[in-house]
């Protein structure tokens, strides 16, 4: 795949973080950018539609045992489940909603490390399960990568170890079954 560079973004941009177990929600003229993503997965969603967007900064496979854990968005199901919410309070459509995933690889190098294996599959599941369309994916390898999302053009840019960061996707609507229209 042929990425392209991207500058940096101008004074009127608002730069919001996300940070491991955390969710971040916004629109118009802001960025929403994650922490460094180690085996963590950054699930980016984006309206197309209504230029609304945001990440969630997953940890954990599965869904928290206790139903009120003041962290429980580090684990996917309900990480997923409330960057979700927030975009539809924000007016966010379901049908308008797509994704791309950034993170999940094994930077401790170790064989029998799979927590980053099975947060992707457990990521996928919940996606699937929720019917949302996932746009590409920067997942597995070695590196820890950086996402970022720029709102109002639907841009998504990652970066991987020290490397300059570059466009992995834009959002735009014409996303149908693995490929865009």
């Amino acid at each position: 795949m042929m990425y392209k560079h991207v500058f940096a973004e101008t004074e009127t941009e608002a730069i919001k973080y996300v940070s491991s177990g955390q969710i971040v929600t916004g629109s118009k003229d802001e960025i929403i950018t994650s922490s460094p993503l180690g085996s963590c997965v950054a699930v980016v969603a984006y309206d197309t539609k209504n230029k609304i967007g945001g990440m969630a900064h997953v940890m954990l496979p599965g869904k928290s045992y206790r139903e009120n854990r003041c962290d429980k968005n580090k684990y996917v199901s309900d990480g997923i489940n409330n960057l979700l919410s927030n975009l539809y309070e924000s007016g966010a459509q379901n049908s308008n909603i797509e994704i791309c995933l950034i993170g999940g690889a094994n930077v401790l190098r170790k064989e029998d490390d799979f927590i980053a294996e099975t947060l992707v599959i457990s990521v996928m599941k919940i996606i699937g399960e929720k019917k949302l369309k996932i746009c590409t994916s920067s997942l597995g390898g070695f590196e820890r990568r950086s996402a970022r999302l720029y709102i109002e053009t639907g841009t998504v840019c990652f970066s991987i170890g020290e490397d300059a960061e570059k466009v992995l996707w834009e959002f735009n609507g014409n996303f149908t079954s693995g490929k865009k229209k």
